[in-house]
């Protein structure tokens, strides 16, 4: 047999590794781009074109933004001066018809009030245009607060508009230009409408509220501290929180003045008659409460009409007052003629309320006297002088005629000195009711007010409001809303502490009998400095000065006496927790005791005629206010005087005729 080739040899198959091709230096550039790209972008890479419209879409998108943002800044830019000068006119009309109410031309200020909105509603749409802005974070807050602005502007001349309204009908009573609503019939008769009319005043305050309490809760909503304390040399937070602070003073005011508009009616008897004991001062002869006791008189009012009942000297009430109470002692100490307390010093508090609280509750248990008063007024010199320079002279019966022209005799009004020749000078016969004269005089005055004309019905207003600032009259009312409606019309007299800040009042009271204070006056200094660790240390200087020579006091002569050596009982009434450093012109060591929520300083002087006398005390007052804070509580029946107030250096002036109020920066 014939061999075969032979079968190829199988072999195992060859393994093959595959390397890696070397990469160009294009492709490697390429791959590091196209990855710093995704790296980049995010997402896959884009064709080169594609790339350059979306670059140019981006580019085109910014363009838009930029040009609206660049026509909202020119839009608002423009709306902003449109706002400017609108707002200026509207500032323009508010302040003309503000200067025409102080004109007393109600017309005017009605019409310029009424332009005022119209220009308000022009100021609200063009502030409308910027309502994008409402949309936006932050600034939103901005732009609500314009609002709220705007808001509180349109209620407060809402409320500025009634009032006036209101008022309108008493314009002449007033002394106001506008409506003559009360020129018919007796005066009388026009006292009584008025009285009626009140009533339907009542009503217009419950609007004025309303639109006051709406100005005040959008202004209330306004963030004061988003705002920079200065922007251009313009204060802008302070003139918005004093514009807030103006609307909540607008508010209260009207709060606490309401009880009064409601309860005159009332107190002027118009729903029934009222009794009141009428109280004489004499400031010439001063006391706590404005002057010393010298007679009182019983009146009836009814629908505004006064009539005077009797009169008496107040000495003869003290004859029908049995009661032998012993002296206070810190009357006693100086008022050393006196062994019992009589009705005639009971006025020793310079709290009105307070003095006629004990004066009332001795008085009630006198047999014979009203059982129905429904309050107390008192009056002193000062209301029958300004009553007279008003009214002209006055003829009373019986009596002669009585002026406020100044009597060279006393150089003083001539009332003061003919009622002085009928009361107190003596005489070698026991003279009955001597002041007795009050009566019929305010009987002759009272008749010489209701036959007024008109032009004198202003000045009378007037001077009764100013004889209520500073004291000359006070009343104390049984009815406990009506004390309220006087206490919040401050004319009861009250001497309350002050919530903060530092506070002086100066009480003296001539002890001696004369009418010294007649020819008295003082000035004070008040130095202070600090504040440090808590307190303000303080220095106040008192001078007092009689430029005028003693009169003739003796008894047998039988001469007027008016002016003489006036022992004097001086408090001082200071914050709770004053510490007393040093004192100078006192007797002896002054007294140191709590009243009244007060820290008083009480001590004893005499003032001569032609002399003079300092009292110089210094002390510490707890204190905690960024700046200085001062009330100053005018006395009843006192004179205005003149302060210098210096405050680390600083010095200010004022004169005080009324309560006041001061601050300066330390």
């Amino acid at each position: 047999m014939q061999n075969l080739d032979p079968a190829p040899t199988q072999q195992s198959p060859e393994i093959f590794t595959l390397k890696p091709q070397a990469k160009t230096q294009q492709q490697t550039e390429k791959v590091a781009t196209d990855q710093a790209s995704i790296k980049v972008k995010g997402f896959k890479l884009w064709p080169q074109k594609k790339r350059q419209q979306i670059l140019l879409i981006i580019g085109m998108f910014f363009l838009v933004i930029l040009a609206t943002l660049g026509t909202v800044v020119a839009f608002t830019y423009r709306t902003a001066l449109q706002l400017k000068s609108e707002g200026q006119v509207l500032q323009a009309q508010v302040l003309a018809g503000y200067d025409e109410f102080k004109g007393q031309n109600l017309p005017g200020a009605e019409t310029n009030l009424i332009q005022a909105q119209e220009q308000l509603l022009a100021v609200q749409n063009t502030y409308q245009q910027l309502s994008l802005f409402n949309n936006l974070p932050w600034i939103k807050n901005y732009y609500q607060d314009g609002l709220r602005g705007l808001q509180a502007a349109e209620h407060g001349l809402e409320a500025g508009l009634i009032a006036l309204k209101a008022i309108a009908p008493y314009s002449d009573i007033l002394g106001f230009e506008g409506e003559e609503s009360f020129t018919g019939g007796t005066v009388e008769d026009r006292v009584s409408l008025i009285l009626q009319t009140l009533e339907v005043v009542i009503a217009e305050l419950d609007k004025i509220e309303a639109e006051l309490l709406l100005a005040q809760s959008s202004l209330n909503e306004i963030d004061s501290q988003r705002y920079p304390e200065e922007l251009k040399g313009v204060k802008v937070r302070a003139q918005i929180l004093q514009v807030q602070e103006l609307a909540d003073q607008a508010f209260a005011v009207l709060s606490e003045f309401r009880p009064v508009i409601e309860q005159f009616p009332k107190i002027a008897g118009t729903h029934e008659p009222k009794k009141y004991l009428v109280l004489f001062q004499n400031n010439n002869e001063l006391r706590p409460t404005g002057g010393f006791l010298t007679a009182y008189s019983i009146i009836d009012i009814e629908q505004g009409k006064v009539s005077p009942k009797r009169s008496d000297d107040i000495y003869e009430l003290d004859k029908k007052f049995t009661q032998r109470i012993p002296i206070p002692e810190s009357l006693g100490k100086y008022l050393t003629t006196e062994r019992y307390w009589n009705l005639r010093d009971m006025n020793i508090s310079p709290d009105f309320k307070e003095s006629m609280d004990t004066f009332f509750a001795y008085y009630s248990e006198i047999k014979g006297e009203p059982d129905d008063l429904d309050g107390i007024i008192a009056i002193d010199t000062q209301v029958l002088t300004r009553l007279l320079e008003i009214l002209g002279p006055v003829e009373v019966p019986g009596y002669g005629t009585f002026s406020a022209e100044i009597d060279k005799r006393c150089d003083c009004p001539q009332v003061v000195f003919a009622l002085s020749e009928i009361i107190t000078r003596p005489t070698p016969y026991l003279r009955e009711n001597r002041k007795g004269i009050l009566g019929p005089m305010m009987q002759a005055i009272l008749q010489k007010t209701y036959e007024a004309p008109k032009l004198y019905w202003a000045d009378l207003f007037a001077m009764s409001w100013e004889m209520i600032k500073s004291r000359h009259l006070q009343m104390y009312f049984i009815d406990e809303q009506a004390q309220l409606a006087s206490e919040n019309a401050d004319a009861a007299g009250r001497l309350t502490p002050t919530e903060d800040g530092d506070f002086l009042a100066i009480v003296d009271a001539n002890l001696g009998g004369a009418k010294s204070n007649l020819f008295t006056e003082y000035d004070v200094q008040q130095f202070i400095e600090g504040p440090v660790n808590g307190y303000i240390h303080k220095t106040i200087e008192i001078t007092y000065r009689n430029n005028r020579k003693a009169d003739n006091c003796n008894l047998e002569a039988g001469l007027l006496c008016l002016n003489a050596t006036a022992p004097t009982w001086h408090r001082l009434y200071l914050p709770a927790g004053t510490k007393l450093n040093e004192s100078q012109g006192f007797a002896d060591e002054p007294n140191l005791y709590e009243e009244l929520g007060f820290q008083v300083i009480d001590g004893f002087f005499k003032l001569d005629p032609m002399g003079a006398a300092k009292i110089r005390v210094s002390y510490e007052v707890p204190y905690n206010l960024e700046d200085y804070k001062l009330f100053i509580w005018k006395q009843g029946g006192v004179k205005s005087f003149d302060t210098i107030i210096d405050v680390n250096g600083y010095q200010t002036q004022l004169l005080v005729d009324h309560d006041l109020e001061f601050e300066e920066k330390f």
